[in-house]
């Protein structure tokens, strides 16, 4: 679901010529159905996480259990996850539908 809200947001942004560079509040597509948090990334930043359909960015704090996910890449503002095992098939089963 959150997923879907981040990708609504880049093509609104893309639609009312976003400036390419500056920061849009995605949400964070952590586990929690709960959560409601933002993080702030470009949508180049955005692009390249989604290049890979079994990665996801999360606010810090917001990882998985090892089990379900790695940790790919870690900054302040954002860690970017990549799905393994059944949450990756899943991941990428959904993403070609």
């Amino acid at each position: 679901m959150f997923r879907a809200i981040n990708e609504r947001i880049r093509e609104l942004a893309e639609r009312f010529e976003h400036v390419a560079g500056e920061t849009l509040a995605f949400v964070c597509e952590c586990a929690d159905e709960t959560c409601v948090e933002r993080l702030e990334l470009t949508s180049a930043q955005y692009d390249d996480v989604r290049a890979i359909p079994a990665r996801f960015v999360v606010v810090p704090g917001h990882e998985a259990t090892p089990l379900v996910e790695r940790v790919v890449f870690r900054s302040t503002g954002f860690v970017i996850v990549r799905k393994i095992g059944i949450a990756a098939d899943i991941a990428r089963e959904l993403s070609d539908s």
